[in-house]
């Protein structure tokens, strides 16, 4: 393994049926760093979450972890069982927490809003729910290693914020956090890395959730004769290069790639349009 890491995913593929869904993934994470996965839904998110936690196998690749490191995973969905919430909770209580986390336990009910849901069977509980009942298992579990499928989904914003601010807390005592997450918020609080699951492949993820900046010109120009065919034939030239066109009376604002301004400037220039202003700007697209 790398040094430092405790988690390491070597050449990782899975194949469904013949369909590939993970292709040659390669992924390691070190004590108390949280990773983003990013991508559009049915990229492979979850299945690439659950073949680092060994709930399941890849088709090839390898996956190893540190010795005696305790992980856990909480997915997006729960089976809906006819055990009470609080039954549950003891149970899981009982067979993996210390004793001295029962307090603890009682704090995450108040601080998760789930007080007045522990009598009710958990068939009868909204996904959102379910999944802070998963929040505090794992919590109280006192895992090293934590992967998260979609945490925020289906929770409201007050519990949001709680547990992004218990995770936050729990990275910086050296808890490692893997999450497929599609939440903008919750990767500028907790992410070290962001990757993009696309095709298979992982990619960096950056571009995903922030956009791609591109440069573009900004002319403001002069109307000359024939602005209508003039107009035609600079969306013939330029095509794609040309972001936009906007009227204001006697003047034309054109929007473009940088990277034609010269060219631009020599086509009004040939037609004997007076180009007003020119500037450049940064745009998210």
């Amino acid at each position: 393994m790398v040094n430092n890491s405790i988690l390491e995913a070597k050449n990782v593929s899975k194949k469904y049926e013949g369909k590939t869904v993970l292709q040659d993934i390669s992924l390691s994470a070190g004590k108390g760093e949280a990773i983003g996965l990013v991508g559009v839904n049915g990229c492979g998110k979850s299945t690439l979450l659950r073949i680092l936690s060994g709930l399941s196998n890849p088709s090839s690749g390898q996956v190893s972890c540190s010795p005696g490191i305790r992980m856990a995973l909480i997915p997006d969905r729960y089976e809906k069982i006819n055990m009470t919430l609080q039954k549950f909770m003891d149970h899981m209580y009982r067979m993996e927490t210390d004793r001295e986390n029962r307090d603890e336990m009682g704090r995450y009910f108040r601080e998760f809003h789930l007080e007045s849901m522990l009598d009710t069977p958990m068939k009868y509980l909204s996904k959102g729910t379910l999944q802070k009942a998963g929040v505090i298992q794992a919590l109280l579990g006192r895992r090293e290693l934590l992967f998260l499928d979609e945490p925020l989904s289906g929770q409201d914003t007050l519990s949001q914020m709680t547990l992004i601010q218990e995770l936050k807390k729990r990275k910086a005592a050296g808890m490692t956090l893997i999450m497929a997450c599609h939440e903008t918020y919750l990767i500028e609080e907790l992410a070290d890395r962001i990757y993009e699951i696309k095709d298979g492949h992982l990619e960096d993820g950056i571009s995903y959730v922030y956009g791609i900046r591109r440069k573009k010109a900004i002319l403001l120009v002069k109307y000359g004769e024939d602005s209508g065919q003039i107009k035609e034939r600079l969306e013939k030239q330029f095509g794609e290069s040309l972001y936009g066109m906007t009227d204001y009376g006697s003047l034309c604002r054109l929007e473009a790639d940088v990277q034609i301004a010269e060219e631009l400037f020599r086509f009004f220039g040939e037609i004997k349009w007076h180009i007003v202003r020119y500037e450049e700007a940064e745009e998210l697209c």
